[in-house]
């Protein structure tokens, strides 16, 4: 996938985020208006409820224009359709339209709407940075209004929504028509005088109103006894009343009567059908073609008509007053109105049975952007199409968190058909992968190379993208036969660099998984080579490096930095694990102050970024070494317990085990040799089909780390040895340790002191010329006095020795002052005032008590306690007070 193309999978700056034109026979509503803004002003929500044609748009264009006349002021619209019923298209439009307020992201909005496939408590944690940008704006006043939300009936997208609303800054309040109450926390906030509620009997029509929309049609007013006739019979229902005008256009002030099929469920049908006919058979076919687009624009319409004066035809229809709304006055782009359309609809199936299917085609094929293609090719019943378009839309929709749509589109697609596609295959195997189910994703990529294969030289290209995918799939789940069998067909393919990207991902993870040293230092090389002749295939397989597997192996350090130059030169901020390279470059080259300053760099991106979970692994890893090298062992291994809860089931098959030698590394280093017992059944049991060979030698290492610190000095030394020359052929990630310094400790232990120093030897050598601090994470006071013991017989330069032990020694007395109990940890994600506001809402005190004890405002407390449930993923009052009591 490509990063930059990220942004194509949010709705691009359109015409959905233009303040629909007033037209000129909306009624002004002054009274309502002033009412409403007043109730506005201390209010988060303002709901505008009623059924289709009560002027719900009008009254909202009205009060936008209002608003937007207000010193300070800004109003931001959306106008919802049905493509935005998923909670990543939601949320992708409301970023589509705050993108002109310029708000101080934290985070790249398109990594923020990759945390947003569900309601869950990261992506509610995800949504916090939009509440922040919202309220880095002190003394700002904004408007989001939400156009037509009844077309949002995703629970998962409304569950967001209640929670944006719940949790808005003062800065923000929303305004939101729909024709149904939609399922938000409406009590709750009408009852804390929250919430203003306009329903139909707010928008319906009187005397004086009726009375205005006659003058302003240029019609003869009929008498005061017919519009009281008509407003009684239409229940002051606005587009009723419209259409009745419409028909009065040509009689002298008398209104037709309201009787047989104009009961009111089929009022606009009746008179629509009057309205209709009365343009002439061009324009009729005009419209009636025009229905199957959300969007009138001359481009489209001349495609589904065929007409070149499309433009001028479109003015000419918004001229009659039709029900249409203006998008854009400069082009000009048109919405009907959704009932007109609806029935528009229904004639043209009437009058041309099947003709809609080959008007979407048409449609389809105009559309210069696959997301907007793809409803009117499956509309269209051209699957092949569809899919087709899918295929082109899909790197950027994954790379936003669009799995959800990808796959909801995949499954209109009829069974039959769809089951032998190569390309849903592909796509199926994509969205597996991003969910890190490895099993699904492996049997997917399998189908669709095999489907491509069969069609010929022509699908190469896709072929071997899913080649790619399936070696990245194979290796992960260990079956490492298969992935070089992947390695090596891509070696005979010359492939150019932006498919070779992929394959030298594999060779590197390949060469890690069985410890080959020289195959990872290759195939980081040919990836940096190729990455740099193909920018577009940076992501994802570059930032697939930060993980910390690679940092601290000999001569992968250039590399690695080679690599993190290369994601931040076209896309700042746009690849989420970068901070994770930082970070774990730092800690194995850099001096403490640095390396914590870019962990909380990396712990900042993971509260940030909760729904990562390769980033929650990353820091959640890093953050447990930097306590274990500081001497907080404890704290370390709490921290790493919880990498557990975070992975998910198709990481956790054949992964689990790396990351309980990582707490073996930590009680190793503490020589706590009960804990290590603890971990030995798991750690020394024999290797499954799916763990990588380098946990043999893992295996062996732990073990004779444990005979070590129970002095049992002979089992001790046979098992490091074996770790030892395993090691040479199987090097273990640094982070899960180095069998060479146990076993010479255990040589020295045994008196063979030249042994001792010979491995000792090399392990400080190797620290010296990768400028590397492995040795952190060894048994500090062990490591002190062997190295006092060996000095004299240890052939590494004395000045590059002491230069190693002046810089690990700065790494304890930086680690001391955090050791003190009443510091706030380094992870900590709340402020000082929200810590005093949590320890007081902890102890069972009201928001008014807190307020009162803090000397804060009741709606600034309000706002902490709000912040405070967004950054811990919180849903209430109780879980903050557990949390707290946790502590």
């Amino acid at each position: 996938m490509d990063a930059r193309t990220a942004q194509t999978a949010a709705p691009s700056a359109s015409h959905k985020y233009r303040i629909p034109r007033a037209r000129r026979d909306a009624v002004p509503r002054p009274a309502l208006l002033a009412h409403t803004l007043e109730r506005a002003a201390d209010a988060r929500l303002v709901l505008v409820q009623a059924p289709a044609g009560f002027g719900k748009t009008t009254l909202l264009v009205q009060l936008a224009a209002a608003l937007a006349a207000a010193p300070g002021a800004q109003v931001v619209w959306v106008s919802l359709d049905a493509e935005d019923n998923d909670a990543n298209r939601l949320f992708a439009a409301l970023f589509g339209a705050l993108a002109a307020l310029a708000l101080p992201w934290a985070v790249p909005p398109a990594t923020v709407l990759a945390q947003l496939q569900d309601a869950s408590p990261a992506a509610r944690t995800a949504l916090g940075l939009l509440i922040d940008a919202l309220g880095g704006r002190p003394g700002a006043r904004i408007a989001l209004v939400l156009d037509d939300l009844h077309h949002v009936t995703d629970a998962a997208a409304l569950q967001l929504l209640d929670t944006l609303i719940a949790r808005a800054p003062p800065e923000l309040c929303l305004f939101i028509g729909s024709r149904v109450a939609p399922p938000l926390s409406l009590a709750r906030w009408r009852a804390g005088g929250e919430l203003v509620e306009l329903g139909f009997e707010d928008l319906q029509f009187d005397l004086v109103a009726a009375q205005a929309l006659c003058r302003l049609r240029g019609l003869q007013a009929p008498s005061e006894e017919a519009l009281q006739a008509a407003l009684a019979r239409t229940h002051g229902w606005v587009a009723g009343l419209h259409l009745l005008l419409g028909s009065a256009r040509h009689g002298a002030g008398s209104l037709p009567a309201l009787a047989g099929p104009a009961a009111h469920r089929h009022l606009f049908d009746y008179f629509a059908q009057e309205v209709l006919a009365e343009l002439p058979p061009s324009l009729q076919q005009f419209v009636l073609y025009g229905s199957v687009l959300p969007e009138l624009s001359p481009t489209l319409c001349q495609a589904v008509t065929g007409r070149g004066d499309a433009r001028a035809v479109l003015d000419d229809l918004f001229g009659r007053q039709l029900f249409l709304s203006a998008l854009d006055d400069t082009v000009p782009v048109l919405r009907f109105h959704d009932l007109f359309r609806d029935f528009l609809r229904g004639e043209l199936e009437r009058r041309e049975p099947g003709r809609a299917a080959a008007l979407h085609a048409l449609a389809a094929a105009a559309e210069t952007r696959a997301e907007r293609a793809v409803p009117h090719w499956l509309a269209a019943g051209r699957w092949a199409e569809a899919l087709a378009a899918l295929r082109q839309m899909a790197d950027g929709l994954l790379a936003v968190g669009g799995t959800l749509r990808l796959e909801r589109w995949l499954e209109q697609l009829p069974p039959d058909w769809r089951e032998p596609q190569a390309d849903a295959a592909l796509l199926r195997g994509l969205c597996a992968w991003s969910r890190w189910d490895w099993v699904l994703a492996r049997d997917e990529f399998q189908r669709s190379h095999d489907a491509f294969a069969r069609q010929g030289p022509e699908r190469d290209r896709d072929r071997f993208i899913a080649l790619g995918m399936l070696g990245a799939c194979h290796n992960a789940l260990g079956e490492l036969d298969r992935a070089e069998g992947v390695i090596a067909t891509a070696a005979d393919a010359q492939l150019p660099p932006a498919l070779q990207v992929a394959f030298d991902s594999l060779r590197a993870w390949h060469g890690l998984a069985r410890g080959d040293g020289a195959a990872v230092r290759a195939g980081l090389a040919a990836m940096a080579d190729n990455a740099a002749r193909a920018p577009e295939a940076r992501y994802p397989n570059i930032v697939d490096m930060s993980y910390g597997h690679y940092t601290g192996l000999p001569g992968t350090r250039p590399l690695m930095e080679r690599l993190r130059r290369l994601c931040r030169s076209e896309q700042p901020g746009g690849e989420v694990q970068v901070p994770a390279l930082d970070a774990w470059l730092a800690f194995w080259h850099g001096e403490p102050g640095p390396a914590r300053a870019a962990l909380q760099d990396l712990l900042q991106r993971q509260r940030q970024l909760p729904g990562d979970v390769m980033l929650s692994i990353g820091a959640l890893h890093l953050h447990s070494l930097h306590l274990a090298a500081q001497g907080r062992g404890s704290e370390a291994l709490s921290v790493i317990a919880q990498v557990e809860g975070v992975m998910t089931p198709g990481f956790s098959q054949g992964w689990r085990r790396t990351y309980a030698h990582v707490q073996a590394r930590i009680h190793w280093r503490s020589e706590n040799a009960d804990g290590l017992a603890a971990l030995l059944p798991e750690l020394a049991r024999p290797r499954s089909a799916r763990e990588w060979p380098v946990l043999d030698t893992g295996a062996a290492l732990v073990q004779g780390q444990h005979a070590l610190l129970r002095g049992e000095l002979a089992a001790a030394r046979e098992l490091l040895e074996r770790a030892a020359e395993l090691q040479r052929g199987g090097r273990l990630p640094a982070f899960m340790g180095d069998a060479r310094f146990a076993l010479a400790d255990c040589r020295a232990g045994q008196g063979e002191l030249d042994a001792a120093a010979m491995a000792l030897d090399e392990v400080l050598c190797e620290a010296v010329e990768e400028d590397g601090l492995g040795l952190l994470l060894e048994p500090p006071g062990r490591l002190q006095a062997l190295w006092q013991t060996l000095a004299s017989r240890l052939r590494c330069p004395a000045a590059s020795q002491a230069r190693l032990r002046s810089r690990l020694a700065a790494w304890q007395v930086e680690g001391a002052p955090a050791a003190v109990v009443d510091a706030v940890p380094p992870d900590e994600p709340l402020s000082a005032r929200e810590r005093e506001v949590l320890a007081l809402l902890a102890e069972g005190q009201s928001n008014k008590l807190i307020a009162r004890a803090l000397d804060l405002s009741l709606h600034t407390v309000k706002r902490h306690v709000a912040n405070i449930l967004t950054k811990l993923a919180l849903d209430s009052r109780t879980q903050a007070a557990a949390y707290w009591h946790r502590r």
